[in-house]
């Protein structure tokens, strides 16, 4: 399991829904037996095996390639001052500059509480949810083209980082029902309504510090939002059974293309497609794949993205007791796998007691540090 190949989205970031989900590598769209149906595919509420309310808490801070630990060695250096280090450390820092900003993606992630309830057919949901992206703005035409030794002081406090926070609340109302024989539509509506902010600070503002990191940058992203916003978001989903084993579906998330207006610009939230396949054997053994059918730029930042991931799991003492595992990447890295990737490992347990379910997980990146965590808990009211 450990060896295991292996989303989905909040409106704004990519993410997960439930501690399941972040086990299996956020893959799941064809399967799922909770309240997150809401969110991954709610054409499942139409089998729901029975009625169950509950709350989440998880989080995730992702960090593309050691982002805020890069950003951290070059301001360490004494940046406002760039004109008076000695060339060799120039030389340095130029480069480690370089390496930062050909990067269109730095830091994102969230905070969601998520309590909710679903029947047979039907769902809802009102979550709490903060969210934020930094990605480097790309510098003017001919910076990385000088001589270290030509860089300026205005040349340095030109670079700058573009950071977009959110703060809302989400209340989500989920309808399925089923078309003909083993397939089955679903509906959800997502009324967003809080906060936004967006600004692009130079890096030479006290905004950055070396001691802070990709948690620090995020909070203080989604803190800040001060600009009011509201929208609803409609997402679409049929799944099918496939035989005995196979189950097999289609979600399309952000119909119409809906926009939300920051400080700086109109952002507009892509239309989303995610395939996703499950394999069941039996009751204990669960295969799944979800991949995104086509590129999307879901950080907003033109840099364009298409997950992919794979999870397995399995059930132990009558379904009691569940060991998962999973992985996520994207389509578009040169590197899929490995650690010079961009990867995810998910890992996660879960206790069926009955009336009680529980789910524990977390999300490890190639280096094996934990960037997300998810538990959630259900009561059955069956």
């Amino acid at each position: 399991m450990l060896f295991a190949v292996g989303g989905q989205l909040f409106p704004i970031v990519p993410a997960y829904y439930g501690a399941r989900s972040l086990s299996l590598g956020y893959a799941g769209s064809a399967f799922n037996y909770d309240l997150n149906a809401i969110f991954i595919n709610p054409s499942l509420l139409a089998s729901l095996p029975s009625a169950l309310t509950g709350y989440q808490y998880q989080d995730s801070y992702l960090d593309n390639k050691n982002f805020s630990g890069n950003l951290s060695d070059i301001l360490d250096y004494d940046l406002n001052h760039f004109e008076s280090l000695p060339i060799d450390q120039k030389e340095i820092l130029y480069s480690k500059l370089q390496d930062l900003f050909n990067l269109k993606t730095g830091i994102y992630g969230f905070s969601a509480n998520i309590p909710g309830f679903v029947g047979r057919n039907y769902g809802m949901s009102v979550s709490l949810v903060n969210t934020a992206v930094m990605s480097p703005v790309t510098p003017g035409t001919g910076f990385f083209d000088k001589d270290p030794g030509a860089v300026s002081n205005a040349d340095i406090a030109s670079l700058a980082m573009n950071i977009l926070g959110l703060r809302y609340k989400q209340v989500s109302l989920s309808y399925a029902f089923g078309l003909s024989g083993n397939l089955y539509f679903g509906v959800t509506f997502h009324y967003l309504n809080g906060k936004v902010t967006e600004s692009s600070p130079s890096i030479v503002t006290d905004v950055f510090s070396k001691d802070l990191g990709a948690k620090d940058y995020l909070e203080q992203g989604w803190h800040a939002a001060d600009k009011k916003f509201s929208k609803i978001i409609v997402d679409l989903s049929v799944s099918m059974d496939v035989g005995r084993y196979f189950k097999v579906a289609l979600v399309t998330k952000n119909v119409g293309n809906p926009q939300i207006k920051s400080q700086l610009r109109t952002i507009t939230l892509d239309h989303r497609v995610i395939a996703g396949l499950a394999l069941r054997p039996d009751p204990q053994w669960g295969i799944y794949l979800d991949m995104d059918i086509a590129k999307t730029d879901l950080l907003h930042n033109g840099d364009q993205m298409q997950p992919i991931s794979f999870g397995i799991e399995k059930g132990f003492f009558d379904n009691r007791f569940f060991a998962r595992a999973g992985f996520l990447s994207d389509l578009t890295e040169k590197h899929f796998f490995g650690s010079k990737s961009n990867a995810l490992y998910g890992l996660g347990l879960g206790f069926n007691m009955k009336k009680f379910i529980v789910d524990f997980a977390v999300g490890m990146d190639s280096s094996g540090s934990v960037k997300n965590l998810a538990v959630s808990g259900f009561i059955s009211l069956q």
